[in-house]
């Protein structure tokens, strides 16, 4: 098979290990899987774009290791190309990975995927662009905007930023006045955070934003009802605690098609990538759109 694999050299894996270390890695656990010569690109985040547009041209599988921005950005040229994505756990959560049963070790991955069946899982479209994962309102995309507002002003790492910006966002508690319109229902609400993901989340402490369920034709929206700071502070810690399911106060609704709707333009929050939209956004899921390498058991 054409096989090309692009790695954000800014990835927390990446830096670990090193750029030249991980290329060779990479190449000799490809080599052992019985791959063959594979070219392997190891590139800084200003390069990236170039990268997987070279490497989606000349291969019709591409495999791809960073964070949530990068993997989307590779799912959106596979795509339109029709070919094959390949995901290498080397992003901070890798939730994507998790998800496909992909080993979080390099060297495993890439023996798991060389050997992984082709199969088809849902992405979930947001007006013009895509997300593999999760896109949400409210709190999620404010803490993103204030954690790298910290990291660029500060130099926080990202997990020191993200807990400052997590305590700012749930103090200010800004609360929403949306629109929802799904299912032939439109709905006023009024919420401080909206997700909406593919699929549906286990809200497990060991499966933290896992999805059993990859294929399910079925977007899974969660809207939280707490009016006050310390009630989603709650929500929040139960989130973590694996403790959520069940709580009053978090509606969750299945659809197909979903449309929001507000009055002022929003940070929007699409796989950790944010961007200003104005109101109102649509979101839609597409069936087992893009083709994926997933070890273990794939539902035909």
């Amino acid at each position: 098979m054409a096989l090309s694999v692009v790695i954000n050299a800014a990835s927390g894996t990446a830096r670990r290990h090193g750029a030249v270390a991980l290329h060779d890695l990479i190449g000799a656990s490809a080599t052992e899987a019985g791959l063959g010569a594979v070219d392997v690109q190891v590139v800084p985040p200003k390069l990236l774009p170039q990268a997987l547009v070279q490497a989606a041209e000349r291969s019709d599988e591409v495999w791809v290791g960073g964070g949530d921005g990068t993997l989307r950005s590779a799912a959106e040229l596979m795509l339109r190309r029709d070919g094959v994505l390949g995901v290498l756990p080397l992003g901070t959560m890798n939730l994507l990975a998790r998800d496909l049963n992909i080993p979080l070790e390099v060297d495993a991955a890439v023996r798991a995927l060389a050997r992984a069946e082709i199969a088809p899982i849902d992405i979930g479209r947001v007006n013009c662009g895509i997300f593999l994962n999760k896109s949400a309102l409210g709190l999620y995309p404010e803490m993103i905007v204030d954690r790298e507002r910290r990291r660029r002003l500060f130099g926080l790492a990202k997990w020191p930023a993200m807990l400052k910006s997590a305590w700012r966002a749930l103090r200010r508690h800004r609360l929403m006045e949306i629109t929802l319109e799904y299912g032939g229902q439109t709905r006023e609400i009024v919420s401080p955070a909206i997700v909406v993901a593919v699929g549906e989340y286990e809200f497990r402490t060991a499966r933290l934003f896992g999805r059993p369920d990859l294929q399910s034709g079925e977007l899974t929206v969660y809207v939280s009802h707490e009016k006050r700071w310390f009630g989603s502070a709650g929500q929040l810690a139960r989130l973590f605690l694996g403790t959520l399911d069940g709580d009053p106060a978090l509606e969750t609704i299945k659809a197909h098609n979903l449309r929001i709707g507000f009055d002022r333009v929003k940070p929007v929050a699409s796989d950790g990538e944010v961007e200003m939209l104005p109101g109102p956004i649509s979101y839609s899921v597409a069936p087992r759109a893009l083709k994926v390498r997933m070890p273990g058991e794939v539902v035909a």
